[in-house]
């Protein structure tokens, strides 16, 4: 069975393997005792202690049940048979889990055993020293267990101390679709060398209102290459994706909208980016007042027969855009279900009608007019619509 959230999964073993100059790759030490088996093991070990170009290099092997991820180093020193010591701090997780945010662990807990191996040959004793071995056994325990459950842990061993801290590592954003919108949130220094030269061609059409499809024509880039570049904007939180802007969308205001009222601050920026441009500025009071309006059960053309915002000098599109960037408002979407199973294969595009697809991306899916779209699903007494 999949799990819910594959960041979510427990470390399930922490072993310490090294390289024994007659037995070969052997583990040295493991939490719990006994997890990895000698044969599991042994059809790992050529990769636990890879050859010379592998050596202070992340490693992730999957296996049919679990994920190992290790940072091998070999030690060159005379005192050592062979001139080398081998050794592997090791991690394992579930082999469907994401293990990206225990790297930088792995790499900074084994580069703490390193410096314990070079001063008191810490490692290579444990072999031959029960004392020393338990006490490894007893720092590897309680970096399995704190980790577990509190995402830290404090490691003191030979008057060294470390700090370990699981570091929450961003989902990868969903694909945009063809027609989603992408809303700057942040300014995208276009000087800054961490952007690379797609960003740099598309960064000049994203205005809230050009979609994928739209930037992708302007730019003279493959819808590909854009819904790519543009995922990983997202990433960045450098932009935010909203649906195409249209009068029969639906909004509805947010807690945060109390958060504007009261801080004053914001209404200089507030009249700025929503008033109409070449003309007064609207004020304060429209505009929160045009906000209030929206709410479940009218669409935006109704809020604006209702108040006509050109007559208050409010830019209609603007105020959406705002409320969204800012967390004012949020849009509803809708989602067709049908009533009934049977009715599916009688239904045009009934598959879609599960209410797991909103009317955007349905239009989007099957390259149907949204408007066409819609009054079809209202004229068929089969299907219900749900706004979430």
């Amino acid at each position: 069975m999949e799990p819910l959230d594959p960041y979510d999964n427990p470390i399930k073993c922490i072993f310490v393997c090294h390289f024994h100059h007659t037995a070969g790759p052997k583990i040295l030490c493991q939490v719990p005792k006994d997890f990895m088996s000698k044969d599991s093991f042994e059809t790992v070990s050529v990769y636990m202690i890879p050859k010379g170009q592998l050596q202070k290099f992340i490693i992730t092997i999957t296996t049919r049940d679990n994920k190992i991820l290790g940072y091998p180093i070999q030690i060159n020193d005379q005192k050592y048979l062979r001139n080398a010591y081998y050794f592997n701090l090791c991690f394992v997780c579930d082999h469907n889990s994401h293990t990206l945010h225990y790297e930088p662990i792995v790499k900074k807990l084994s580069s703490f055993l390193l410096n314990l191996e070079i001063e008191d040959n810490f490692l290579s004793k444990s072999d031959q020293s029960e004392k020393t071995q338990a006490e490894l056994l007893c720092l590897m325990s309680k970096v399995m267990d704190d980790l577990n459950l509190y995402k830290r842990c404090t490691l003191i061993a030979r008057q060294s101390i470390i700090y370990l801290n699981v570091i929450e590592v961003s989902r990868n954003p969903p694909t945009p679709l063809d027609f989603d919108v992408p809303l700057p949130v942040s300014a995208i220094d276009l000087l800054d060398e961490q952007w690379d030269l797609t960003t740099r061609q598309v960064a000049p059409f994203i205005d809230g209102v050009n979609h994928i499809c739209k930037i992708s024509e302007l730019s003279k880039l493959d819808i590909e290459v854009v819904a790519a570049c543009i995922q990983n904007l997202i990433y960045c939180n450098a932009v935010s994706l909203v649906d195409l802007f249209r009068y029969s969308n639906m909004y509805v205001c947010t807690t945060k909208i109390g958060q504007l009222a009261r801080n004053k601050s914001r209404y200089d920026e507030a009249i700025s980016a929503i008033s109409r441009p070449n003309g007064p500025k609207a004020t304060f009071k429209d505009i929160f007042t045009v906000f209030s309006a929206m709410r479940q059960g009218s669409r935006f053309i109704d809020v604006c027969l209702r108040f006509n915002p050109v007559s208050i000098n409010i830019d209609e599109r603007n105020l959406v855009l705002y409320g969204l960037a800012n967390g004012y408002i949020r849009q509803l979407r809708k989602y067709p279900v049908v009533l009934k199973e049977k009715d599916v294969e009688k239904t045009y595009m009934g598959s879609y009608y599960n209410g797991l697809n909103s009317l955007n991306i349905i239009s989007c899916f099957t390259n149907s007019d949204v408007y066409h779209l819609d009054e079809e699903i209202e004229r068929d007494i089969r299907i219900v619509s749900v706004w979430k």
